[in-house]
């Protein structure tokens, strides 16, 4: 049976898990959410789907 302790590591380890990107993957031109022109040094990341206020928002709700 898990203690506070075990409980607490779990927990921890949860919130620095981190999903890896294939950044072999081409970025989009448009934003998938507001559809915003994404600025081509910023496609040139590679997997990026995002404009950066959208991503910045959708951190921000990810870090709640």
């Amino acid at each position: 049976m898990a203690d506070n302790i075990d409980i607490a590591q779990r927990n921890q380890l949860n919130q620095v898990k981190v999903a890896f990107k294939n950044y072999d993957i081409p970025s989009l031109k448009e934003c998938e959410i507001c559809g915003e022109d994404i600025p081509i040094q910023r496609q040139k990341l590679g997997a990026v789907k995002l404009c950066i206020d959208c991503a910045t928002h959708a951190e921000k709700q990810n870090n709640r």
